[in-house]
């Protein structure tokens, strides 16, 4: 699809990004929108868009991105040209150099892009497109939809909103609109190799329904979070975001929320 979108020329408020500041000076700010709620714009009112291939901050590790050439043409890069904000923190707004050494701002650790199919201030005809480019929310994601960044075909799965991959155990039992999940990660020995996740305040991107996320509680009182039924865990030997080393092991596995039943 990106493809598809290439050979669209900069658009009326597409182009560019090396200085989003018009309005007043502001660089960002906040909009709202029927069918996402506050996102973030800048300050000429293109939304703002995060891709599921790239790697946000994780401790240390800056951010990565993983969108140039054809992907570029169709999602540029948005630089903001002041530290003006409205209505957001400045402390959630970070800056990255690419890999041709021109920079790209960052929101909570997420590089920030314009999309060249929108047309008009305001537009979000970006969001939810292979599944995997999205607006950023004035809320945090709870959780979010990720990709890997090799291979021509999303190979989509859950992370939070930090980008830490997610697994479901196919030795739990999942449950039901009538019964709660069963987790059957529940030694100190498995727990420490699989933290639960959990939250209570769901914020999903749109591909993803609010409603397939439940919150259950353990036998041991701690409440945790599942998707489908199936219950949701960290692996251990993630180390940063973006990395997906537990799929396989113990029969742990990232979400696919395609192929989840």
């Amino acid at each position: 699809m990106l493809g598809a979108f290439a050979g669209v020329l900069c658009g009326a408020i597409a182009c560019g990004g090396s200085d989003g500041s018009s309005d007043g000076g502001v660089a960002m700010k906040l909009a709202i929108t029927a069918r996402v709620g506050n996102h973030l714009i800048d300050g000429k009112g293109r939304s703002l868009y995060y891709f599921g291939k790239d790697v946000p901050v994780s401790g240390s590790n800056a951010a990565v991105s993983n969108c140039s050439g054809e992907c570029a043409a169709a999602w540029p890069a948005f630089h903001a040209g002041s530290a003006v904000f409205q209505g957001i923190q400045a402390n959630d707004v970070g800056e990255i150099t690419r890999s041709d050494g021109s920079k790209q701002t960052t929101y909570r650790g997420w590089p920030l892009y314009f999309f060249s199919g929108d047309a008009k201030a305001r537009d979000i005809n970006g969001e939810g497109v292979d599944s995997i480019w999205f607006v950023l929310r004035e809320a945090p994601y709870s959780t979010a939809l990720m990709s890997n960044a090799a291979g021509q075909q999303p190979d989509l799965y859950l992370s939070d909103g930090a980008g830490r991959s997610l697994y479901s155990f196919s030795q739990d039992t999942k449950g039901t609109a009538t019964s709660d999940p069963i987790s059957a990660c529940t030694s100190a020995g498995c727990l420490a190799n699989w933290p639960i996740f959990s939250t209570v305040e769901i914020v999903v991107p749109s591909a993803l329904a609010i409603s397939d996320f439940t919150l259950f509680t353990r036998p041991d009182g701690q409440k945790q979070t599942a998707y489908k039924g199936h219950p949701l865990y960290f692996f251990a030997g993630d180390e940063t975001a973006g990395e997906t080393n537990g799929r396989g092991v113990n029969s742990q596995d990232t979400v696919d929320p395609r192929t989840a039943p």
